[in-house]
């Protein structure tokens, strides 16, 4: 903090949230198993899950053709 503190930061924090948001916008999400998702913390500070989520993604049908044209001025 102070003078020292991260120049980036606020625009660190306002590019995290464009992203997840994205993801959401732009996915289908699912779980992989029928199982329920256990809520149970490992060891650490950053309370890391004991089991990772795993999850399945699809895009959405609207936003298939953004995701190609958006890879084809990529590559």
């Amino acid at each position: 903090m102070g003078r020292r503190q991260c120049p980036g930061s606020g625009l660190a924090n306002r590019v995290i949230w464009l992203v997840l948001a994205s993801l959401i916008q732009c996915f289908e999400w699912e779980r992989v198993g029928e199982e329920l998702v256990g809520l149970s913390e490992g060891k650490g500070l950053t309370m890391p899950k004991d089991e990772p989520l795993k999850a399945r993604f699809k895009a959405r049908q609207a936003m298939c053709d953004v995701l190609m044209k958006v890879s084809e001025l990529v590559s």
